[in-house]
């Protein structure tokens, strides 16, 4: 299963909410999401299905990339975009024609992680005992209140990478479509909570890291062709409230455990709102 499954929940609830009201003589309301590859069906049968709301008059709108969703948002082709709160909450701190929106009927929450593929075992090793010691040591809570906190308000400081000679180099894909976690500066270098999670990591591990710039939805692509060695994903999601917990597997990879979670949030134009 693929990622955004809890954040299309996430938005059921708010739209319906919102449907009721002012905009209840719409026919149609559009709620955006940044897509991963493969098959969404899954998402709409739950969604849809497992919660009774197929006449509720939801589309589904995919996009590959960040960037295209928000001018879409701004088109007003759809009524809402579906992300992170972390995320949710810098988009709208950066930009004061949008307003982010807390879900919290179905109680979804994003676990980030990365992944790689079952063959690396090495790769796959290096990074999961080095987020479970970061986990255990307290380093990841103060990364998080240091770093992940501020940079929700201001533009994450781009940093190089630490480099030691002779040491192995492991691709990671980024993408730049979960600010301020996954962060692509407007000069193309990687920057944001991702790359002061991957500095600590190749400080325990003396590794370099080397970062290769993909679409969203090319990282498992990205992965299988060995474009990359590692990618930053999500580990599945609880939806406590729909008795449901389905994590993200794709045949052939392997998921660390999780180094953030989230909750689920909707971005929406102020003036729609």
């Amino acid at each position: 299963m693929k990622r955004f499954l809890a954040i299309i929940l996430a938005g059921l609830m708010l739209l319906s909410l919102a449907a009721c009201g002012e905009k209840e003589d719409e026919a149609t309301w559009k709620l955006g999401a940044v897509q991963t590859e493969g098959n969404f069906e899954h998402y709409f049968e739950h969604a849809l299905g497992d919660h009774g709301n197929g006449d509720a008059g939801f589309d589904f709108v995919m996009y590959d990339n960040l960037n295209s969703a928000l001018m879409s948002l701004n088109r007003k082709d759809i009524n809402a975009l579906s992300v992170d709160k972390v995320t949710g909450d810098y988009i709208a701190a950066h930009n004061s024609d949008y307003i982010s929106i807390e879900e919290t009927h179905y109680s979804n929450i994003q676990n980030y992680s990365m992944m790689t593929m079952e063959s690396k075992t090495e790769v796959y090793n290096l990074l999961n005992n080095a987020i479970k010691d970061m986990k255990a040591d307290g380093t990841l809570d103060s990364l998080i209140v240091n770093e992940l906190k501020a940079y929700i308000e201001s533009d994450p400081e781009e940093k190089d990478l630490p480099h030691f000679d002779g040491a192995q180099t492991i691709k990671i894909g980024v993408t730049g479509d979960v600010p301020p976690m996954d962060y692509v500066a407007a000069n193309g270098k990687a920057a944001g909570f991702n790359i002061a999670l991957l500095t600590e990591i190749a400080n325990r591990a003396t590794v370099n890291f080397e970062l290769v710039q993909i679409d969203s939805a090319a990282r498992a692509t990205a992965l299988s062709t060995g474009k990359v060695d590692a990618v930053f994903w999500t580990k599945g999601f609880v939806c406590s409230n729909c008795d449901k917990s389905l994590a993200e597997e794709i045949d052939g990879t392997v998921i660390t455990e999780s180094y953030f979670s989230s909750p689920a949030a909707l971005v929406m134009l102020k003036s729609d709102k």
